[in-house]
């Protein structure tokens, strides 16, 4: 069981290209809990960025696509 447990973490991990914001490591004292919130660290940053693209060339896309 231990040995499934540790191949998701890694895996999990590896989603997050093995990185976890020093500060996310200290606010999470469990390796789960870690990993969770820097997806959704990650999911929240790429939300903002994705705003911006839309803010920049949204208008431009959408005449392209015509």
């Amino acid at each position: 069981m231990t040995s499934v447990m540790d191949e998701r973490l890694r895996r999990a991990l590896a989603l997050l290209d093995n990185r976890i914001d020093p500060d996310i490591e200290q606010s999470f004292p469990e390796i789960e809990e870690r990993i969770l919130a820097q997806a959704l660290e990650n999911v929240e940053l790429a939300e903002r960025r994705l705003r911006e693209i839309q803010e920049l060339v949204g208008d431009t896309a959408l005449a392209l696509s015509k």
